[in-house]
């Protein structure tokens, strides 16, 4: 039997999805809900809008979900610019890139920024959500 972490704190306070496709942000969103490790989720169908949010409340996001391939704007150009506006001694929040291309590029940044805690294939599922929680939070 489940435990009912409703009215517990859960391990993630809120998660922020950044990615241009709905259908991955609803499924994504599902998948954290129903895990029942994560407070709140919100979601940027455009990177620009979510550097927006952050420069003005980071502080209270735990993980960001990101795809890499998205027009104007991809994932590594978002890293980077989160990277000039954020304190980098600060922990939070952490970022994990989601991408049906994970390839030598996504590793290759992972080694290089220590909030980049990993590039998985989409889609994010219970058992990674698990994982993250127990590792990181």
């Amino acid at each position: 039997m489940q435990p009912n972490l409703d009215s517990q704190a859960k391990p993630i306070r809120r998660v922020m999805l950044v990615d241009d496709d709905g259908m991955d942000n609803f499924l994504h969103s599902r998948s954290l809900k129903n895990s029942g490790l994560v407070d709140d989720i919100i979601v940027f169908e455009e990177p620009e809008a979510a550097l927006q949010y952050l420069r003005q409340s980071a502080s209270d996001i735990d993980l960001i979900c990101l795809d890499i391939n998205m027009p104007r704007m991809n994932g590594f150009e978002f890293i980077t610019a989160f990277e000039t506006l954020w304190d980098s001694n600060r922990e939070k929040p952490l970022i994990l890139i989601l991408s049906t291309s994970v390839g030598e590029m996504s590793a290759e940044y992972v080694e290089r920024i220590p909030r980049l805690i990993g590039a998985e294939p989409k889609p994010l599922n219970r058992e990674l959500i698990q994982r993250l929680s127990r590792e990181h939070f």
